[in-house]
């Protein structure tokens, strides 16, 4: 827009000179010529009149944007918080209604996005052993499990293995003498791809050609770092415990939770509420020492066991997140080692659990990842304080004086045991009376109990 020089000046009439006149400068007062530089009271009055035709209006769009903005953000909050939108039936419906196991949407559009009970009704043909990490393979033939011979053996049957697990990292596999095998077994079978990339067992006559059978490992695990850790609930630092993560709904620490591959995360199923069961508001924080609540990642699944009842037992308590995207593992980032199928504990075995669960019952969450040691305590002894609630797939830990225990916040973290130089997670934090009270112990999922269920269920989504 351009505005004329001369608007807002009035017109002034010039002193003519007398004919004759000598020339020179103007004497002092003399009236402006036209062309001249304006008065500070009419370029001030230009300014003004500028603002009101561009500055005004911008000002103005600019308030009525921002009121706009916050009004739809309030809109959005309210609708987030009581109700959800069904794209295909075009409205809203209360958000109670969500994940309630009944059709309110249009092509059951409410229920699609939610915890999901899993069965697994066809168990894994591969199992690894604690001794050596020995692969072993079930032949239907014989009904029987077998040693895989290391002859032919390659990197591709290798992930085919592991792929039954549900693991599609690179795993990585070696030779051990039959001679220094103490298992019991001494069937031994080869391992062949079938077209769909399944794995086939066929039983060898007599002994392995080589004399080695197959040690494998799916995916590099356990690997936190060797520091000096005190006892008794002290603070400490993810790259101490890689594996372990922070469970969040809405923006809000609800459990803990542990790494197992890069896009799946171990916890309880209890973490699951009824009215928490929406995968859209969950989210995990990975590699942190102090709670946080940005950069988090988001959810693809949400598994619990499919005989886990809240309201009838305290049994099957343990659940399984599948991440949108795989984590990129780091020195704060790294998977925690599943234990053998043939695990077993010594009493009083020393233990670690980890979160940022309440520092004392009744009190707050921590803001600071926490660590303690605890120690095995066996099923009997632990019946004794539970009145028989302690069943053969739970396991107890703590201190009998007490002292130093899980708390609220804690559940669905993981209870890890240090094994040759590795890290194994052999319980999920799950129930208890109290916090650190004396003859009251931690119960825990033991994970060993559920390892059918969890390798099934990964490999539903591989």
């Amino acid at each position: 827009m351009c505005v004329k020089e001369n608007d807002y000046d009035t017109e002034r009439p010039l002193h003519r000179r007398a004919a004759g006149a000598a020339s020179g400068p103007r004497a002092a007062g003399a009236a402006r010529v036209p062309g001249t530089a304006a008065s500070p009271t009419t370029e001030k009055s230009g300014k003004m009149a500028m603002f009101k035709r561009i500055g005004v209006p911008i000002i103005t769009a600019l308030l009525v944007a921002g009121a706009i903005i916050i009004i739809a953000i309030l809109i959005k909050v309210v609708l987030d918080n009581y109700y959800i939108f069904c794209m295909r039936s075009f409205k809203f419906i209360p958000i109670e209604k969500v994940c309630d196991g009944k059709s309110d949407c249009a092509g059951a559009e409410d229920e699609q996005r939610c915890v999901k009970p899993m069965e697994v009704k066809t168990l894994p043909n591969v199992r690894i052993s604690n001794s050596r990490s020995l692969l072993q393979v079930f032949n239907q033939g014989s009904q029987s499990w077998a040693l895989v011979c290391y002859d032919g053996w390659d990197s591709n049957r290798a992930k085919a293995v592991c792929g039954q697990l549900g693991f599609n990292s690179d795993p990585s596999s070696s030779p051990v003498a039959i001679a220094n095998n103490s298992m019991p077994t001494q069937v031994y079978s080869r391992v062949d791809i079938t077209g769909n990339g399944g794995i086939q067992s066929t039983l060898v006559n007599g002994a392995c050609g080589s004399g080695n059978v197959v040690s494998l490992s799916c995916i590099g695990c356990g690997k936190g770092q060797k520091e000096v850790r005190i006892v008794g609930g002290s603070n400490s630092i993810i790259q101490n415990w890689p594996w372990q993560v922070s469970l969040q709904y809405k923006g809000q620490h609800v459990c803990g939770g542990s790494i197992i591959s890069p896009s799946w995360i171990l916890t309880a199923a209890h973490c699951f509420q009824k009215e928490q069961q929406q995968l859209d508001y969950w989210r995990i924080q990975v590699g942190i020492s102090t709670l946080s609540f940005i950069f988090a990642t988001r959810v693809d699944k949400i598994f619990i066991h499919s005989q886990y009842n809240s309201s009838t037992n305290k049994a099957y308590d343990i659940g399984l997140i599948h991440l949108q995207s795989d984590l990129s593992f780091s020195e704060s980032i790294q998977p925690i080692c599943l234990p053998a199928f043939d695990e077993s504990l010594q009493t009083d075995a020393e233990l670690w659990v980890t979160g940022w669960g309440y520092t004392a019952e009744g009190g707050t969450l921590s803001s600071q990842l926490k660590e303690a040691q605890i120690f095995l305590i066996p099923n009997p002894t632990c019946n004794a304080q539970y009145s028989g609630q302690i069943l053969d797939s739970m396991m107890c830990a703590g201190r009998i004086q007490g002292g130093t225990d899980t708390c609220q916040g804690d559940s669905g973290g993981p209870l890890v045991i240090e094994g040759g130089k590795k890290w194994e997670q052999v319980g999920i934090v799950s129930w208890g009376i109290g916090c650190a009270q004396p003859g009251k112990a931690g119960v825990y999922t033991k994970v060993i109990s559920y390892l059918d269920w969890i390798y099934g269920t990964m490999k539903t989504v591989l």
